[in-house]
This record gives C-alpha cells, sequence and structure tokens, in this order.
C-alpha cells in the first residue's frame, strides 16, 4: 500500500486529489479558472473517456487543457478553456 501513495500526484490516480491538480496547473502557469473547469468537467463525467474506460493518466489530459486555453488566449485575447 505504501507504493501506491508514494505514486499519488504523478498522474496515473484518477481520479487525482484536487490539490494535485492545482499544483500542477499552477505549475504550468495555469489559471486558477482553468483547474476549476478542467476539475469540474472530469469530475462530472466520472473521470472516464468517451470510450467509457477510466482515465489512465489526468496530467495528459490537463496539458492538452492548458494548452487549448493557452491557443485560445493567444488567438482572442481572451483566457479560454478546453473544451
Amino acid at each position: 500500500m505504501r507504493h501506491k501513495r508514494c505514486l499519488a500526484g504523478f498522474g496515473g490516480q484518477c481520479p487525482p486529489d484536487d490539490i494535485h491538480v492545482r499544483v500542477y496547473f499552477l505549475q504550468q502557469g495555469a489559471t486558477l479558472d482553468q483547474v476549476v473547469r478542467f476539475y469540474r468537467h472530469y469530475n462530472a463525467k466520472q473521470w472516464i473517456n468517451n470510450d467509457g474506460k477510466p482515465l489512465k493518466n489526468w496530467k495528459r489530459l490537463a496539458w492538452t487543457w492548458i494548452w487549448h486555453g493557452r491557443s485560445m488566449r493567444d488567438h482572442t485575447g481572451k483566457s479560454g478553456s478546453f473544451p
């Protein structure tokens, strides 16, 4: 059991602890609004992908979410969220 606790926060724990998500987003230069939107979106989906399977790595999704948010901000001048 100890080994599993050590891996918490590395992306493979779904659902992740909200504090790990906040820290990751802030480390990537994202806003708190992006954190809240991301967490609420995937929490509502129960951390299941579109194929009905549990997510394997929330950090991959978070990176994509942050990237799309930056892309929208760069093109529109407004902070965006994905999707």
